[in-house]
């Protein structure tokens, strides 16, 4: 059942990324990871999605938050791979209008993704909301 949710979850949000693909965004999410992951770095990426679609379903539709996941191991990713410096597992919060408010989760994520998923999603949360309110 737990797997159906999430599968659920994952699609919607494609969905609502199509849609927001479309908007100049405040805030985007980018996830980087290996061609082959282990079960914490799949596990980021779910909690991610989880908490942009539980938290901020309406920023995403109305494309203010966009989630984009690269694998850093294809070589038609090197260009944003090289931008980011994402050559390996990477969570990163981008503001577009002023990159160095952007906000690296990296270490926050491998520390608390499995042991405490809910503190992972809180300061996930607290994260975006930041770059959102900031102007």
């Amino acid at each position: 059942m737990k797997k159906i949710f999430l599968t659920i979850i994952v699609l919607f949000t494609f969905f609502l990324y199509g849609i927001a693909q479309k908007q100049n965004p405040k805030v985007i999410v980018y996830y980087f990871h290996a061609t082959h992951r282990c079960n914490t770095c799949i596990e980021i990426e779910n909690k991610t999605k989880l908490v942009l679609f539980q938290d901020f379903k309406d920023e995403l539709i109305n494309g203010i938050i966009q989630f984009q996941s690269f694998d850093y191991e294809d070589p038609t990713n090197q260009k944003i791979v090289k931008k980011y410096f994402a050559y390996g597992s990477t969570l990163l919060l981008v503001y577009p209008s002023d990159e160095t408010k952007n906000v690296e989760l990296t270490e926050v994520a491998f520390q608390y993704v499995v042991n405490k998923p809910e503190k992972f999603k809180e300061i996930l949360s607290q994260e975006i909301e930041k770059l959102i309110q900031s102007n």
